[in-house]
């Protein structure tokens, strides 16, 4: 209970002679009645509920954070063991983590850029995997574990960057959006690097943006974002085509050259393992990147522009797909719709810089795939999903401004749909992994005395090695 001192409200007659007292309960009096001294209540434990949480939480936006942060932990390690997916990338990684850890070997080029092209990520990510199974002593739950770490710096990159640019509201839709869909669960739940393709896209997004409406400054951190995501995943080759598009927009002076010079250094430093490899080992890597490009490029055509108009607004398509399927064709009017909004937005300063960022962030990977013959997967635009997550949320919000309650009605009703649609799929339709069942076809395994030989990509090699280590019987390895 939470109890108040009490001042009582005197009652009296036409000779101002007091005849007693009104409990406060039983009180109804005009303002100009009140007395000016100070009221104060026996017992109303609901306004000190209140008043102490908002000591703690100025505001409810704080709380909704909260909660949102609490469940997507609960959605990145909820069974853990049971739905880990341990897969080729998952063990080339751990054999990785392994010859850093227990052979002293370091390396200077990560993860092949594309299959058969000689072309190699940077070896940053291989690092943080030996991080994670450092700390858990080789058990491959570091795997799942690294996973869950990487959405939990997504969440945070989300709401950042969608605070900063929009406020409070727009933060909160979209961490609610980033938080329930079944589409972004799945796809950030493997451990791989290309996980750090949206998170790292969206943070150079927003320095970009600051860049060009703020100061140039800005441009650094862009920079080192730019610089780790050549460590992530190839499709970082967009990440400079952007930065040229934006140049025009700079103003030009000799502070702005001083930051590009600087921006240049930082991402090269950021490049430096890969450029010792090369210039040490005289791999022909140039050669390579020359080769790959004469065979797979085959100029820009409109054919192929229009065969790709679906794959370069997947990531759209992907977040509503569960429960709204039947959007698919809607998926071409978010990013115009988006752009005419932002262009009228009184906050912002600029209003040309974000419709053109965002343009840009759909047109260039859509147009340089266009002149692609090779093989294209979803995950390829990844730069664009927290983007769409964000574009989501905004239009939610310029819903939610109108006065029509019916339109508000509507959009409450379709995301609630949404979320929960996402998390029955969440229980429901989640695939089982791999990891439990290979460990125990390994354990059976051992337990017969069979010998499993080392085999690239396979799961059994790496679980039968690190099941002999824990049991001090790597003597019994047969590698070969």
């Amino acid at each position: 209970m939470f109890f108040h001192e009490v001042h009582a409200v005197p009652i009296g007659n036409n000779n101002g002679n007091c005849q007693g007292v009104i409990p406060y309960h039983a009180l109804i009096i005009s303002q100009t009645a009140l007395p000016k001294k100070r009221i104060t209540y026996l017992f109303y434990p609901k306004s000190d509920i209140v008043s102490s949480v908002k000591k703690i939480f100025p505001n409810s936006f704080i709380v909704y954070i909260l909660v949102l942060f609490a469940a997507h932990i609960f959605f990145s390690f909820y069974k853990l063991q049971e739905r880990a997916v341990y897969g080729w990338d998952q063990v080339d990684n751990a054999w990785a983590a392994i010859r850093i850890l227990n052979e002293g070997k370091y390396p200077l080029l990560g993860m092949i850029a594309k299959g058969n092209s000689g072309m190699y990520i940077g070896p940053f990510y291989y690092y943080l995997v030996a991080l994670f199974y450092w700390v858990t002593h080789l058990n491959p739950i570091a795997s799942p574990i690294l996973a869950g770490c990487t959405s939990i710096f997504g969440f945070l990159s989300i709401y950042f960057v969608s605070h900063r640019l929009f406020g409070k509201r727009v933060a909160v839709w979209s961490c609610l959006i980033y938080t329930c869909s079944f589409s972004i669960i799945r796809t950030e739940h493997n451990q791989w690097p290309v996980n750090f393709i949206a998170p790292l896209s969206i943070l150079i997004f927003y320095f970009l943006h600051e860049s060009l409406t703020k100061h140039i400054k800005y441009l650094l951190p862009a920079a080192f974002f730019t610089g780790l995501a050549f460590h992530m995943h190839f499709t970082a080759v967009f990440y400079p085509v952007i930065f040229l598009c934006t140049l025009p927009w700079y103003p030009k002076t000799t502070q702005t050259l001083k930051f590009l010079l600087l921006s240049l250094v930082l991402f090269l430093l950021l490049q430096t393992p890969q450029i010792i490899y090369y210039f040490d080992n005289n791999t022909g890597a140039v050669g390579n990147y020359i080769l790959y490009f004469n065979t797979y490029y085959h100029g820009l055509h409109l054919r192929r522009i229009l065969q790709l108009v679906h794959d370069a607004f997947i990531e759209f398509e992907a977040i509503i797909g569960v429960p709204y399927k039947f959007l698919r064709p809607a998926v071409f009017l978010y990013v115009p719709l988006f752009m005419f909004l932002s262009w009228n937005d009184t906050r912002l300063k600029n209003k040309f810089i974000l419709p053109y960022l965002t343009f840009l962030w759909i047109a260039v990977p859509w147009l340089i795939f266009s002149t692609y013959r090779g093989e294209i997967t979803d995950y390829y635009f990844l730069i664009q999903l927290y983007l769409a997550v964000i574009i989501f949320a905004y239009i939610t919000v310029w819903l939610l401004n109108r006065k029509n309650l019916f339109v508000k009605l509507c959009i409450i009703v379709f995301w609630l749909y949404f979320v929960v649609s996402n998390i029955r799929a969440f229980f429901v339709n989640y695939p089982k992994g791999n990891l439990l069942t290979n460990t125990q076809v390994v354990k059976n395994a051992i337990k017969k005395g069979e010998y499993i030989y080392f085999v690239e990509g396979s799961p059994n090699s790496y679980l039968y090695y690190y099941l002999l280590f824990i049991n001090n019987k790597l003597d019994q390895y047969k590698p070969n």
